[in-house]
Protein backbone atom coordinates (compact mmCIF):
# COMPACT_ATOMS: atom_id res chain seq x y z
CA UNK A 1 0.00 0.00 0.00
CA UNK A 2 1.45 3.49 -1.10
CA UNK A 3 1.39 6.16 1.23
CA UNK A 4 -0.14 8.43 -1.59
CA UNK A 5 -2.90 6.26 -1.77
CA UNK A 6 -3.83 7.59 2.00
CA UNK A 7 -5.42 11.14 2.97
CA UNK A 8 -2.66 13.23 4.47
CA UNK A 9 -4.66 13.33 7.98
CA UNK A 10 -4.55 9.85 7.88
CA UNK A 11 -0.93 9.21 7.48
CA UNK A 12 -0.05 9.79 10.71
CA UNK A 13 -1.23 6.05 11.65
CA UNK A 14 1.21 4.57 8.48
CA UNK A 15 3.55 1.79 9.79
CA UNK A 16 6.17 -0.40 8.43
CA UNK A 17 4.20 -3.57 7.67
CA UNK A 18 5.02 -6.44 10.03
CA UNK A 19 8.06 -8.43 7.77
CA UNK A 20 7.69 -5.91 5.16
CA UNK A 21 10.24 -2.92 5.96
CA UNK A 22 9.14 -1.18 2.80
CA UNK A 23 5.55 -1.10 2.56
CA UNK A 24 3.13 0.93 4.99
CA UNK A 25 0.50 -0.43 7.04
CA UNK A 26 -2.46 1.52 8.59
CA UNK A 27 -3.50 1.23 12.43
CA UNK A 28 -7.11 1.86 12.74
CA UNK A 29 -7.20 5.28 13.03
CA UNK A 30 -9.58 6.23 16.55
CA UNK A 31 -13.01 5.14 16.57
CA UNK A 32 -15.05 7.96 15.71
CA UNK A 33 -17.63 9.21 18.48
CA UNK A 34 -20.12 10.64 15.32
CA UNK A 35 -20.47 10.42 12.08
CA UNK A 36 -18.09 13.27 10.78
CA UNK A 37 -20.44 15.88 9.09
CA UNK A 38 -23.38 13.42 10.70
CA UNK A 39 -26.07 16.64 10.30
CA UNK A 40 -25.96 16.15 6.28
CA UNK A 41 -27.66 12.38 6.73
CA UNK A 42 -30.10 13.36 9.63
CA UNK A 43 -32.68 12.85 6.96
CA UNK A 44 -31.07 9.04 5.77
CA UNK A 45 -30.89 8.56 9.12
CA UNK A 46 -34.63 9.21 10.25
CA UNK A 47 -35.71 7.08 6.96
CA UNK A 48 -33.91 4.24 7.81
CA UNK A 49 -34.71 4.50 12.12
CA UNK A 50 -38.90 4.56 10.40
CA UNK A 51 -37.96 1.22 8.19
CA UNK A 52 -37.32 -0.69 11.08
CA UNK A 53 -40.20 0.66 13.10
CA UNK A 54 -42.42 -1.14 10.43
CA UNK A 55 -39.99 -3.48 10.58
CA UNK A 56 -40.72 -3.88 14.19
CA UNK A 57 -44.33 -3.55 14.16
CA UNK A 58 -44.86 -6.17 11.57
CA UNK A 59 -42.75 -8.78 13.44
CA UNK A 60 -44.60 -8.30 16.62
CA UNK A 61 -48.09 -8.72 15.44
CA UNK A 62 -46.78 -11.85 12.99
CA UNK A 63 -48.11 -15.43 13.63
CA UNK A 64 -45.30 -17.95 14.05
CA UNK A 65 -42.61 -14.87 13.52
CA UNK A 66 -40.16 -18.04 15.08
CA UNK A 67 -40.26 -19.39 11.52
CA UNK A 68 -39.70 -16.96 9.16
CA UNK A 69 -37.23 -15.12 11.43
CA UNK A 70 -35.54 -18.61 11.15
CA UNK A 71 -35.22 -18.92 7.22
CA UNK A 72 -34.62 -14.89 7.12
CA UNK A 73 -31.38 -15.78 8.90
CA UNK A 74 -30.24 -19.18 7.15
CA UNK A 75 -30.98 -16.08 3.96
CA UNK A 76 -28.72 -13.99 5.66
CA UNK A 77 -26.25 -16.68 5.86
CA UNK A 78 -26.15 -17.58 2.35
CA UNK A 79 -25.52 -13.92 0.98
CA UNK A 80 -22.94 -13.18 3.41
CA UNK A 81 -21.26 -16.06 2.77
CA UNK A 82 -21.65 -15.10 -1.01
CA UNK A 83 -20.06 -11.93 -0.39
CA UNK A 84 -16.84 -13.63 0.46
CA UNK A 85 -17.30 -16.09 -3.11
CA UNK A 86 -19.37 -19.13 -1.38
CA UNK A 87 -21.08 -21.02 -4.10
CA UNK A 88 -23.43 -22.66 -1.93
CA UNK A 89 -27.09 -22.05 -1.87
CA UNK A 90 -30.04 -21.28 0.02
CA UNK A 91 -31.62 -24.92 -1.41
CA UNK A 92 -28.18 -26.53 -0.51
CA UNK A 93 -27.58 -25.04 2.96
CA UNK A 94 -31.38 -26.32 3.79
CA UNK A 95 -30.79 -29.50 2.62
CA UNK A 96 -27.61 -29.85 4.42
CA UNK A 97 -29.38 -29.17 7.35
CA UNK A 98 -32.08 -31.82 6.79
CA UNK A 99 -29.48 -34.48 5.70
CA UNK A 100 -26.60 -33.28 8.43
CA UNK A 101 -24.15 -33.86 6.05
CA UNK A 102 -22.86 -32.52 2.83
CA UNK A 103 -22.78 -35.65 0.65
CA UNK A 104 -23.63 -34.21 -3.15
CA UNK A 105 -23.72 -30.46 -2.02
CA UNK A 106 -21.20 -27.85 -2.48
CA UNK A 107 -17.76 -28.34 -0.30
CA UNK A 108 -18.80 -24.85 0.99
CA UNK A 109 -22.12 -25.17 2.53
CA UNK A 110 -20.30 -26.01 5.64
CA UNK A 111 -19.11 -22.89 5.51
CA UNK A 112 -22.62 -21.32 5.06
CA UNK A 113 -23.79 -23.52 8.25
CA UNK A 114 -20.99 -22.39 9.85
CA UNK A 115 -22.26 -18.65 9.84
CA UNK A 116 -25.81 -19.83 11.01
CA UNK A 117 -23.99 -21.52 13.93
CA UNK A 118 -22.43 -18.09 14.99
CA UNK A 119 -25.66 -16.19 14.73
CA UNK A 120 -27.48 -18.83 16.99
CA UNK A 121 -24.32 -18.22 19.56
CA UNK A 122 -24.53 -14.37 19.83
CA UNK A 123 -28.67 -14.32 19.35
CA UNK A 124 -28.49 -16.75 22.13
CA UNK A 125 -25.40 -14.43 24.09
CA UNK A 126 -28.13 -11.70 24.02
CA UNK A 127 -31.50 -12.99 24.78
CA UNK A 128 -29.48 -13.57 27.94
CA UNK A 129 -26.99 -10.43 28.79
CA UNK A 130 -28.29 -7.66 26.07
CA UNK A 131 -26.10 -4.85 24.97
CA UNK A 132 -23.65 -6.77 27.83
CA UNK A 133 -22.87 -9.33 26.04
CA UNK A 134 -21.29 -7.31 23.07
CA UNK A 135 -17.92 -7.80 24.10
CA UNK A 136 -14.40 -8.87 22.63
CA UNK A 137 -14.99 -12.50 24.42
CA UNK A 138 -18.21 -12.40 22.36
CA UNK A 139 -16.57 -11.41 18.83
CA UNK A 140 -14.06 -13.86 19.57
CA UNK A 141 -15.99 -16.63 19.80
CA UNK A 142 -18.16 -15.69 17.04
CA UNK A 143 -15.09 -16.27 14.81
CA UNK A 144 -14.38 -19.44 16.74
CA UNK A 145 -17.70 -20.66 15.32
CA UNK A 146 -17.42 -19.24 12.22
CA UNK A 147 -14.46 -20.75 11.11
CA UNK A 148 -14.69 -23.79 12.65
CA UNK A 149 -13.82 -26.15 9.76
CA UNK A 150 -10.92 -23.99 9.22
CA UNK A 151 -8.77 -24.51 12.30
CA UNK A 152 -6.19 -26.32 10.79
CA UNK A 153 -5.51 -23.47 8.92
CA UNK A 154 -4.75 -21.12 10.95
CA UNK A 155 -6.14 -19.87 15.16
CA UNK A 156 -9.26 -19.13 15.23
CA UNK A 157 -11.29 -17.06 17.82
CA UNK A 158 -7.67 -15.31 18.09
CA UNK A 159 -6.56 -12.07 16.73
CA UNK A 160 -4.62 -13.35 13.18
CA UNK A 161 0.19 -13.20 14.41
CA UNK A 162 0.82 -12.35 10.85
CA UNK A 163 0.68 -9.43 8.24
CA UNK A 164 -2.73 -9.61 5.99
CA UNK A 165 -3.00 -7.19 3.05
CA UNK A 166 -5.95 -6.93 0.62
CA UNK A 167 -5.36 -6.58 -3.11
CA UNK A 168 -5.39 -8.04 -6.65
CA UNK A 169 -1.56 -10.08 -6.27
CA UNK A 170 0.44 -11.98 -3.24
CA UNK A 171 2.43 -9.04 -3.41
CA UNK A 172 1.97 -6.45 -0.80
CA UNK A 173 3.15 -3.64 -3.19
CA UNK A 174 0.05 -4.40 -5.13
CA UNK A 175 -1.97 -4.08 -1.98
CA UNK A 176 -5.54 -1.98 -2.34
CA UNK A 177 -5.29 -1.81 2.00
CA UNK A 178 -2.89 -2.82 4.28
CA UNK A 179 -4.08 -3.46 8.10
CA UNK A 180 -2.31 -3.06 11.19
CA UNK A 181 0.89 -5.46 12.11
CA UNK A 182 -0.57 -8.12 14.89
CA UNK A 183 1.12 -6.15 17.45
CA UNK A 184 -1.26 -3.11 17.04
CA UNK A 185 -4.72 -5.56 16.54
CA UNK A 186 -5.39 -5.40 20.89
CA UNK A 187 -5.25 -2.30 21.92
CA UNK A 188 -7.22 -1.00 18.52
CA UNK A 189 -9.83 -4.11 19.18
CA UNK A 190 -9.99 -2.65 23.11
CA UNK A 191 -11.02 0.59 21.77
CA UNK A 192 -13.42 0.04 18.95
CA UNK A 193 -15.10 -2.45 22.21
CA UNK A 194 -15.41 0.28 24.93
CA UNK A 195 -16.07 3.52 22.14
CA UNK A 196 -18.71 1.49 20.44
CA UNK A 197 -19.80 -1.76 20.91
CA UNK A 198 -20.78 -0.65 25.08
CA UNK A 199 -21.54 2.87 23.95
CA UNK A 200 -22.29 5.41 26.45
CA UNK A 201 -23.09 9.31 25.62
CA UNK A 202 -19.78 10.72 27.45
CA UNK A 203 -19.93 14.00 29.70
CA UNK A 204 -18.97 16.71 27.19
CA UNK A 205 -20.35 14.79 24.39
CA UNK A 206 -22.87 17.09 22.32
CA UNK A 207 -25.65 14.71 21.13
CA UNK A 208 -26.34 10.90 21.39
CA UNK A 209 -25.11 8.40 18.68
CA UNK A 210 -28.30 6.95 16.59
CA UNK A 211 -28.11 3.19 17.25
CA UNK A 212 -27.51 2.69 13.90
CA UNK A 213 -24.42 5.30 13.71
CA UNK A 214 -23.28 3.00 16.43
CA UNK A 215 -23.68 -0.06 13.74
CA UNK A 216 -22.05 2.46 11.03
CA UNK A 217 -18.97 3.12 12.81
CA UNK A 218 -18.57 -0.17 14.20
CA UNK A 219 -18.75 -2.05 10.80
CA UNK A 220 -16.32 0.29 9.10
CA UNK A 221 -14.07 0.12 12.27
CA UNK A 222 -13.81 -3.83 12.89
CA UNK A 223 -13.12 -3.75 9.03
CA UNK A 224 -10.23 -1.79 9.46
CA UNK A 225 -8.69 -3.38 12.44
CA UNK A 226 -8.98 -6.66 10.13
CA UNK A 227 -8.86 -8.43 13.46
CA UNK A 228 -8.35 -11.68 12.19
CA UNK A 229 -6.54 -14.22 9.19
CA UNK A 230 -9.38 -14.55 7.51
CA UNK A 231 -13.82 -13.85 7.97
CA UNK A 232 -13.62 -10.10 9.35
CA UNK A 233 -15.89 -9.53 6.80
CA UNK A 234 -18.49 -11.96 7.56
CA UNK A 235 -17.70 -11.55 11.36
CA UNK A 236 -18.19 -7.75 10.65
CA UNK A 237 -21.33 -8.51 9.04
CA UNK A 238 -22.87 -10.40 12.55
CA UNK A 239 -22.34 -7.60 14.48
CA UNK A 240 -24.82 -5.42 12.57
CA UNK A 241 -27.94 -7.31 13.38
CA UNK A 242 -26.92 -8.69 16.67
CA UNK A 243 -26.52 -4.88 17.60
CA UNK A 244 -29.66 -4.34 16.39
CA UNK A 245 -31.34 -7.52 18.75
CA UNK A 246 -29.36 -6.54 21.92
CA UNK A 247 -30.95 -2.51 21.79
CA UNK A 248 -34.40 -4.16 21.30
CA UNK A 249 -35.23 -4.24 17.94
CA UNK A 250 -35.98 -7.83 15.32
CA UNK A 251 -32.94 -8.50 13.55
CA UNK A 252 -32.29 -7.06 10.71
CA UNK A 253 -30.09 -8.78 7.80
CA UNK A 254 -28.41 -6.81 5.47
CA UNK A 255 -26.23 -9.06 3.63
CA UNK A 256 -28.58 -9.49 0.56
CA UNK A 257 -28.53 -5.65 -0.31
CA UNK A 258 -24.87 -5.44 0.10
CA UNK A 259 -24.51 -8.52 -2.05
CA UNK A 260 -26.42 -6.75 -4.64
CA UNK A 261 -24.65 -3.61 -4.64
CA UNK A 262 -21.27 -5.68 -3.11
CA UNK A 263 -18.58 -3.17 -6.04
CA UNK A 264 -19.88 -0.23 -4.24
CA UNK A 265 -20.08 -2.02 -0.76
CA UNK A 266 -16.64 -2.74 -0.56
CA UNK A 267 -15.26 0.89 -2.29
CA UNK A 268 -17.63 2.54 0.37
CA UNK A 269 -15.85 1.00 2.76
CA UNK A 270 -12.44 1.53 1.20
CA UNK A 271 -13.26 5.20 1.45
CA UNK A 272 -13.95 5.03 5.58
CA UNK A 273 -10.24 3.43 5.43
CA UNK A 274 -8.04 5.13 3.16
CA UNK A 275 -9.70 8.93 3.64
CA UNK A 276 -11.83 8.99 6.58
CA UNK A 277 -14.63 9.75 3.59
CA UNK A 278 -18.11 8.46 5.30
CA UNK A 279 -20.25 9.51 2.47
CA UNK A 280 -20.39 6.36 0.63
CA UNK A 281 -20.94 4.35 3.50
CA UNK A 282 -23.58 6.01 5.08
CA UNK A 283 -25.34 6.56 2.00
CA UNK A 284 -24.67 2.68 1.34
CA UNK A 285 -25.73 1.20 4.67
CA UNK A 286 -29.24 3.73 4.76
CA UNK A 287 -30.63 2.37 1.80
CA UNK A 288 -29.21 -1.15 2.13
CA UNK A 289 -31.53 -0.63 5.69
CA UNK A 290 -34.65 0.82 4.33
CA UNK A 291 -34.44 -2.06 1.60
CA UNK A 292 -33.49 -4.99 3.81
CA UNK A 293 -36.42 -3.91 5.99
CA UNK A 294 -39.48 -3.82 3.42
CA UNK A 295 -38.04 -6.61 1.33
CA UNK A 296 -38.15 -8.71 5.29
CA UNK A 297 -41.65 -7.46 5.74
CA UNK A 298 -42.85 -8.56 2.14
CA UNK A 299 -41.54 -11.79 2.70
CA UNK A 300 -42.96 -12.51 5.55
CA UNK A 301 -46.52 -11.27 4.85
CA UNK A 302 -46.20 -14.11 1.77
CA UNK A 303 -44.82 -16.81 3.48
CA UNK A 304 -47.81 -16.48 6.40
CA UNK A 305 -50.28 -16.18 3.66
CA UNK A 306 -49.01 -19.52 2.09
CA UNK A 307 -49.30 -21.09 5.12
CA UNK A 308 -52.75 -19.84 5.77
CA UNK A 309 -53.23 -21.21 1.86
CA UNK A 310 -52.03 -24.50 2.81
CA UNK A 311 -53.61 -25.00 6.56
CA UNK A 312 -57.02 -24.07 4.37
CA UNK A 313 -56.67 -26.74 2.15
CA UNK A 314 -55.53 -29.44 5.04
CA UNK A 315 -59.06 -28.39 6.96
CA UNK A 316 -60.27 -31.62 6.50
CA UNK A 317 -56.99 -33.43 8.36
CA UNK A 318 -58.06 -33.00 12.68
CA UNK A 319 -56.51 -29.38 13.74
CA UNK A 320 -53.63 -31.61 15.94
CA UNK A 321 -52.53 -34.18 13.27
CA UNK A 322 -49.20 -34.00 12.08
CA UNK A 323 -50.10 -33.28 9.06
CA UNK A 324 -52.06 -29.81 9.84
CA UNK A 325 -48.70 -29.04 12.01
CA UNK A 326 -46.62 -28.58 8.92
CA UNK A 327 -47.62 -26.04 6.69
CA UNK A 328 -46.24 -23.76 9.62
CA UNK A 329 -42.99 -25.77 10.13
CA UNK A 330 -42.41 -25.78 6.34
CA UNK A 331 -41.70 -22.24 6.28
CA UNK A 332 -39.18 -22.04 8.70
CA UNK A 333 -37.90 -25.91 7.07
CA UNK A 334 -38.20 -25.51 3.28
CA UNK A 335 -36.30 -28.84 2.80
CA UNK A 336 -36.99 -31.74 5.09
CA UNK A 337 -36.21 -35.25 5.48
CA UNK A 338 -38.64 -38.23 6.87
CA UNK A 339 -36.02 -38.16 10.12
CA UNK A 340 -36.02 -34.37 10.72
CA UNK A 341 -39.78 -33.92 10.34
CA UNK A 342 -40.25 -36.70 13.18
CA UNK A 343 -38.23 -34.47 15.55
CA UNK A 344 -39.53 -31.53 14.73
CA UNK A 345 -42.76 -32.54 14.72
CA UNK A 346 -42.27 -35.12 17.73
CA UNK A 347 -44.06 -38.24 16.02
CA UNK A 348 -43.01 -41.69 14.87
CA UNK A 349 -41.20 -42.09 11.18
CA UNK A 350 -44.36 -43.39 10.03
CA UNK A 351 -46.78 -40.73 10.69
CA UNK A 352 -43.83 -37.93 9.85
CA UNK A 353 -44.05 -39.97 6.26
CA UNK A 354 -47.82 -40.37 6.03
CA UNK A 355 -48.31 -36.22 6.52
CA UNK A 356 -45.43 -35.55 3.83
CA UNK A 357 -47.33 -37.77 1.63
CA UNK A 358 -50.22 -35.91 1.99
CA UNK A 359 -48.36 -33.07 1.44
CA UNK A 360 -46.88 -34.79 -1.56
CA UNK A 361 -50.52 -35.23 -2.81
CA UNK A 362 -51.55 -31.85 -2.23
CA UNK A 363 -48.53 -30.30 -4.19
CA UNK A 364 -47.15 -28.57 -1.32
CA UNK A 365 -43.86 -30.75 -1.36
CA UNK A 366 -42.06 -32.11 -4.07
CA UNK A 367 -39.70 -35.20 -3.47
CA UNK A 368 -36.58 -34.51 -4.26
CA UNK A 369 -33.04 -36.48 -4.34
CA UNK A 370 -29.49 -34.90 -2.92
CA UNK A 371 -26.67 -37.30 -2.91
CA UNK A 372 -27.56 -40.60 -1.00
CA UNK A 373 -30.64 -39.04 0.00
CA UNK A 374 -33.02 -39.87 -2.77
CA UNK A 375 -36.50 -38.53 -0.82
CA UNK A 376 -36.03 -35.10 0.96
CA UNK A 377 -38.96 -33.01 0.25
CA UNK A 378 -38.80 -29.63 -1.22
CA UNK A 379 -41.34 -27.00 0.12
CA UNK A 380 -40.74 -25.08 -3.96
CA UNK A 381 -42.91 -22.16 -3.31
CA UNK A 382 -40.86 -21.31 0.00
CA UNK A 383 -37.68 -21.50 -1.58
CA UNK A 384 -38.74 -19.50 -4.70
CA UNK A 385 -39.94 -16.57 -2.41
CA UNK A 386 -36.75 -16.38 -0.38
CA UNK A 387 -34.46 -16.70 -3.81
CA UNK A 388 -36.71 -13.80 -5.40
CA UNK A 389 -35.01 -10.69 -5.50
CA UNK A 390 -37.31 -7.46 -4.28
CA UNK A 391 -39.19 -5.77 -6.68
CA UNK A 392 -37.21 -2.45 -8.14
CA UNK A 393 -40.27 -0.68 -9.01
Amino acid sequence: MRRNQIAPDRQQFLVSAASYPNAAALVAPPTPRLIPDGARYQSLFSEAATALGRLQGVVQHLPNSDMVTRTLARREAVTSSQIEGTRSSLSDLLAYEATRGADGLPADVRVTERYVAALDYGMGRIRTKGRAALDLAMVNELHRQLMADDESRFPIGDYRQDQVWIGPTARIEDATFVPAPPQHIQGCMEELASSMLQYEQRDGEYGELSLLGQIAITHAQFETIHPYHDGNGRVGRLLMPLMLVASGLPPLYLSGALLRAKPAYYAALAAVQLRGEWDQWIRLLTRAVVESCDESISISHDLIALAARWEEQLSGFRSDSAVRKLPRLLIGHPILSVRSAKELLHVSQPAANAALNHLVDHGMVQVVGVGKYNRLFRASAVVERLDRPPSTG
